[in-house]
């Protein structure tokens, strides 16, 4: 039976309930429409909309969303949208003034365009404004595409997006002498949908150079794409299906490695089924995850761990159904996939996999099991993840999540949760307001003595002006979620955030700068008998982005810590225990990120626990006309003297991309630390024969599953090439 604080359910909920009196205090937001044309003969994928179909689809006009909301810009850019039988097709005209500009550092996929001119598609394909589908391609034809669901969150007025989920769709563009032109061709074969419900559609356009928006919904500073409050909405879409709704991606591999001094082959495959549009199964058999990219180096001079991303395929698609709450970042993750088929640094065989995504009416449902290998260091178990969510309105959704196992197999480990958020657009006519709360609870035997609860408030106002966010969260010492991360259990946490973010008038002194930014937080930790273990404040005192696009930042921080156990911050330096008093300072700047070569500088200096220190970090990016060929450079070194020695840590990242059109790309990682006095190299070379068949051949040297430098061990693997062909029927 869950026993929670008395006071954290009716506090979470009473706040939750209230805030549906909020929304009355400002005018709806009233979201345009649009239709999608039934789609008349072929089209060719070649960035030219010439045609006849394209002529009878409806226009819609984007705006200009930022900086000048609603101001006529020569950006013009216009979308149209037709619909097949089983695709959806946009045809986007984009204007410039001065072609010769427009930049394009990538033609990779998957890789940051954020430096690119670029258009973004947005799908709400049950229109609840909770979870979306993105599609975004750059004006050299780089495509990039993931997921948006409530926890992924940053302080833009908008939701982040994982970039690490793979739909099926193409993309072709065309440079002309008045811009440049794309058309998207999206299979709903990949994508679950209600085809009775109107969709959640946003569509914008970034211009780098000119730090430029536009926008077809949400013409309001406070608004974003990816906030999905502000989309608008697309109807016609009714009569779409999936295909046959079957998909079978065999796949091959052959590897060697030189230190089995062996060449081995396996085969395996996934298994998918769409039962109806809104209900999909996964299955995989003999998973396999050779092609996932290398881990990039993390420093992280804190005593906490911190989470890994997850690039394996797997455990991507639908992983927006397992987010959980809202902006617990790094502090909590009740499900947290990568601790699935690796332990300890080490892999798992992950034997059979499988996982149902459900959607329909308010509710969304995600469940998965896996069958893990026995190996050496772990005995063969079965591991769980259910995940029910219920939108009670466009606005407030609640949901629990469940996990069950031991990832060691050496005992039994079970995680129960719930969680809740609301969020709305028109708080004082134009604001967005988030309110969110949690409570946990695990169980098992390997739940040590103690309190096994946790649970959290939060409450976020991410707007342009102002933003702030202010939370507390309760994490018990015996809170222990098996298949989740959680960085610092037996604590109180509160945290406050605010940031004052100006745009100088027009005319001023300072109308060369975009916007400032003035910040402050507050973060502080106790134990569970109030003894303070964190009680740190930093501020910002100068921080802006100019309008040509160059950045600058200076911040300190005022720390108080306390380490319950010496702490080994570099191999020849170990902090005591004790409680320590340090001010730390940080200044960057970075040159316009719209330009071929980018140059960013990071610097800190000050006292840490019981010692000094400073660090320098510059780094270098380059890339060729047209984006085939990308460098990047970074090389650091953080000096460390404290009373019981001095260290000092050495690291340097080189990546280099050749891509010789967009579905065929060469991309590799170098990497070298004085921790591990390891240089580790990793080589991918990915051919897009199509959506579902894919070629790639992988060189790994040197590599450590575990990416944090100061925190566990640095196992270091030898020379391996692997070929993988994967080659999907559907």
């Amino acid at each position: 039976m869950l026993r929670f604080n008395r006071l954290a359910l009716p506090a979470i909920f009473v706040l939750l309930l209230a805030a549906g009196t909020v929304q009355a205090q400002g005018p709806e937001f009233q979201a345009p429409v649009t239709q999608a044309g039934i789609k008349s003969g072929e089209i060719t994928l070649d960035g030219v909309l010439n045609e006849p179909a394209w002529r009878t689809a409806p226009v819609i006009t984007l705006t200009q969303q930022n900086p000048h909301p609603g101001a006529a810009t020569p950006f013009t850019t216009t979308v149209r949208i037709l619909r097949g039988k089983s695709h959806l097709y946009f045809g986007i005209v984009c204007d410039d003034p001065q072609p010769a500009k427009i930049a394009i550092h990538t033609l990779q996929r998957d890789a940051d365009q954020s430096s690119d001119d670029n258009v973004m598609i947005v799908l709400d394909t049950f229109g609840q404004k909770k979870l979306a589908y993105v599609f975004q391609v750059n004006a050299g034809g780089a495509m990039a595409d993931g997921l948006i669901s409530p926890g992924y969150h940053n302080n833009n007025n908008g939701s982040s997006v994982d970039y690490n989920w793979n739909g099926y769709w193409d993309a072709a563009v065309k440079r002309t002498a008045t811009g440049w032109t794309a058309e998207i061709s999206i299979d709903t074969q990949s994508l679950q949908f209600n085809n009775n419900a109107v969709w959640g559609l946003n569509i914008s356009r970034y211009v780098p150079r000119d730090q430029l928006t536009l926008a077809w919904s949400g013409i309001n500073l406070n608004a974003s794409a990816t906030n999905l409050q502000w989309e608008g909405k697309l109807t016609g879409t009714q009569g779409l299906t999936q295909g046959s709704g079957f998909e079978f991606d065999p796949y091959v591999v052959t590897e060697y490695s030189d230190t089995k001094h062996d060449t081995a082959s396996w085969t395996g495959f996934d298994l998918k089924y769409n039962f109806t549009p809104e209900l999909a199964g996964r299955f995989t058999f003999h998973t396999d995850f050779s092609e996932a990219q290398a881990n990039s180096q993390q420093i992280n001079a804190s005593p906490y761990a911190r989470p890994i991303p997850e690039t394996r395929a797997f455990f991507l698609d639908g992983a927006n159904v397992f987010t959980f709450s809202h902006n617990l970042g790094n502090s909590f993750i009740p499900f947290y996939s990568r601790s699935i088929g690796l332990i300890n640094g080490e892999t798992v065989p992950l034997n059979e996999g499988a996982k149902l995504l459900g959607h329909t009416d308010g509710w969304t449902l995600g469940l998965l099991d896996a069958q893990m290998a026995g190996t050496d260091f772990s005995s063969g178990t079965n591991l769980f993840a259910g995940r029910a969510v219920y939108n009670i309105n466009n606005n407030w959704r609640v949901g629990t999540l469940i996990t069950h196992g031991d990832p060691t197999g050496q005992s039994t480990n079970t995680l129960t949760s719930f969680d809740s958020t609301w969020s709305t657009s028109t708080f004082g006519g134009d604001k967005n307001l988030n309110l969110s709360g949690w409570v946990a609870r695990s169980s098992g035997s390997d739940v040590p003595a103690g309190t096994p609860n946790g649970y959290g408030l939060d409450v976020e106002y991410p707007n342009d002006l102002w933003y702030a966010d202010v939370n507390y969260n309760y994490f018990g010492d015996a809170l222990n979620p098996g298949l989740g991360f959680i960085q610092r259990p037996g604590t109180k946490q509160t945290n406050l955030s605010v940031t004052y973010q100006p745009r100088p008038a027009a005319n001023s002194m300072f109308d060369w700068v975009r916007q400032f930014f003035f910040n402050g937080y507050w973060e502080y930790v106790t134990d569970l008998d109030n003894r303070v273990q964190s009680n740190d404040w930093g501020f910002a005192p100068l921080q802006f982005t100019s309008q040509s696009g160059w950045q600058f930042n200076y911040n300190f921080s005022v720390n108080h810590e306390v380490l319950a156990a010496p702490y080994p911050i570099l191999p020849a330096v170990t902090i005591p225990a004790g409680a320590y008093n340090f001010t730390t300072n940080h200044v960057q700047f970075g040159t316009p990120s719209s330009e071929p070569m980018m140059f960013f500088m990071s610097g800190e200096w000050g006292d840490i626990y019981s010692g000094h220190y400073h660090d320098l970090v510059p780094q270098i990016s380059w890339a060729a006309p047209g984006g085939h060929f990308t460098s990047s450079l970074a090389s650091g070194a953080i000096w460390v003297y404290t009373p019981t020695g001095n260290g000092i840590l050495r690291f340097s990242q080189m990546s280099i991309g050749y891509s010789f059109t967009p579905d065929l790309t060469l991309s590799t990682l170098t990497q070298y630390n004085n921790i591990s006095h390891n240089t580790s190299e990793n080589a991918i070379l990915q051919w897009n024969i199509q959506p579902d068949r894919i070629l790639y051949v992988v060189w790994n040297h040197g590599l450590t599953l575990n990416p944090n430098l100061l925190q566990g061990t640095q196992t270091i693997t030898g020379n391996t090439v692997v070929v993988k062909l994967v080659w999907g029927i559907y």
